[in-house]
């Protein structure tokens, strides 16, 4: 390492760089010497041994190309005409070895043999060797083919994704549900077009049938479906009778003949047992049962049997407290509630007296509750037959009364008759209260002396005053005389100061003040 420092160090290096040029100058007169010599032809061997020998002794050892540095190939070996080539260009040495390093596919040439001399393209830069590889051409051609094979193989796989990436495959949606396939269209960019169509064998909504099938479709194509509507709505639908039917054979029937507007309802029945038919109703009332069709409405009820519950349920005590809170409970556990009402002198109106089941007692649903509300302190009726006219209103506990007397046949003056109210009838705070008429007897009616001091036009008001509006039917018929008192005016009764019926009719007598009094005779008077 120092002896190849030291080439370029002070006098050295100018030494070695002067020796250089010399060589320089050498090599270039020996190209021309070539030059020339190949142009006449190629000399024997021997010749061109001493010129290589020529060579090789002009070659200026420097630190790279010194005996001790060379390879051990180019000390044991002969002198080949590589080596003569090299000699004669020593900068390319160098050269030479990195190519032959790089091309390792190259076979490692044997030192025994002497290879061709390799020749030089005088027309390059003197300090480039260019090699020749035998190999060469078919190396290419073989490159060749693999970049056309490979690009085949590029443009089949990017058509192949392409197609991959722009085709997807149709499945088999033949009776499955039209909500799959919209959503298998929506994932993969294919337009939907669906037809829809009655189909009796097939359920709505099912794919009847499809344009494309278990084959791969180009996105944003269109793919066309059937899709079933169901059974016919219009088509006529004859009712067998349902009767003798159970709830089974009915939904059977129902099934087969897709009659889905038929709706089947089940009830609880104490009577009828359970699965056994109640009754069937159509909806509109325009549809007769021998024309019904499909799309028509209908109602079949079946029994559910009796309807069975557990005791559960736990009774409160609700006596003394509202009605109301009663009625809420009975309607939150589904009690059925009876209520009753009574009056109390000790409980409010509104609030419960009794109750038919009794505190804690395990009740269940349906069950019955009879509970008795409060009206209030009720007022009594009482008997008025124990009173007299002036005590009855003072007797009557709080309640309206009206004290008349009438004219009675039997009953004597002053005595109890009758009382519009019986006795003993309650009134609460919420009843309306009549007006009790009590009624005592005024005994047989007496008719008075009318004559001589009343007109014919005083006897209706004496008539119903009197009479009439206390009970007697007592009328009257009148009829004209002749006589001296001014006209109008009684002069003859039927009856008149005495006791008679309640139902009797007086004849009076009129005068008509036709005469003169002179003319009067004493026993008209009398008459």
């Amino acid at each position: 390492m120092s002896d190849f420092l030291s080439n370029f160090s002070g006098e050295n290096y100018n030494k070695t760089r002067q020796e250089k040029n010399e060589l320089k100058d050498k090599t270039v007169q020996q190209e021309q010497k070539k030059k020339t010599r190949s142009e006449k032809g190629p000399t024997d061997k021997s010749e061109r041994a001493e010129k290589q020998q020529d060579i090789s002794s002009d070659v200026a050892i420097g630190p790279q190309n010194s005996p001790d540095n060379a390879p051990e190939t180019m000390k044991q070996s002969e002198v080949t005409p590589d080596s003569v080539s090299k000699a004669e260009h020593p900068e390319e040495i160098i050269y030479t070895k990195k190519r032959t390093k790089k091309k390792k596919y190259e076979p490692k040439k044997e030192t025994a043999k002497v290879s061709e001399p390799v020749a030089i393209d005088q027309s390059r830069n003197t300090e480039e060797v260019i090699e020749t590889d035998p190999t060469y051409r078919n190396k290419k051609i073989r490159k060749y083919i693999y970049i056309g094979l490979g690009s085949l193989v590029t443009v089949a796989l990017l058509y192949f994704g392409y197609y991959q990436m722009t085709h997807v495959q149709v499945p088999d949606f033949e009776g499955k549900e039209l909500s799959e396939v919209r959503e298998w269209t929506a994932e993969n960019g294919v337009k939907l077009q669906v037809e829809q169509k009655y189909d009796f064998d097939k359920e709505a909504n099912l794919i009847i049938h499809q344009t494309v099938k278990n084959k791969k479709i180009q996105k944003g194509k269109e793919l066309t479906v059937d899709a079933s509507l169901g059974a016919d709505p219009e088509e006529a639908v004859a009712l067998p009778d349902f009767k003798p039917m159970k709830l089974k054979d009915a939904k059977s029937w129902i099934n087969e003949h897709k009659a889905d507007n038929l709706a089947i309802i089940e009830e609880y029945s104490d009577k009828v047992p359970a699965g056994d038919y109640l009754k069937f109703e159509i909806t509109n009332k325009d549809v007769k049962f021998d024309t019904y069709k499909r799309k028509d409405k209908a109602k079949l009820y079946f029994s559910k049997g009796k309807e069975v519950f557990e005791k559960d349920i736990s009774m409160p005590d609700f006596a003394g407290k509202p009605k109301e809170e009663a009625t809420e409970w009975a309607k939150k556990n589904e009690i059925t509630l009876n209520v009753e009402e009574a009056d109390s002198d000790t409980v409010e109106n509104g609030k419960v007296i009794s109750q038919s089941i009794g505190k804690d007692t395990k009740v269940a649903k349906k069950d019955t509750l009879s509970i008795t509300a409060s009206t209030g302190k009720a007022l009594v009726v009482p008997d008025f037959s124990q009173f007299t006219a002036e005590e009855a209103e003072s007797k009557a506990n709080g309640l309206q009364v009206q004290v008349k007397q009438l004219f009675n046949d039997e009953i004597p003056y002053g005595r109890f008759i009758s009382q519009s109210v019986e006795v003993g009838k309650k009134y609460t705070e919420k009843d309306e209260k009549p007006v009790i008429q009590v009624v005592y007897s005024f005994g047989k009616p007496y008719m008075k002396d009318l004559r001589d001091n009343t007109l014919e036009g005083d006897l209706q008001k004496i008539f119903y005053e009197e009479y009439q509006s206390k009970g007697a039917n007592i009328t009257y018929q009148v009829y004209y005389v002749d006589s001296t008192v001014t006209k109008g005016t009684v002069v003859k009764m039927s009856n008149y100061n005495e006791f008679i019926p309640i139902n009797s009719v007086i004849q009076i007598g009129i005068s008509k003040g036709n005469l003169k009094p002179e003319e009067n005779k004493p026993a008209d008077k009398e008459e």
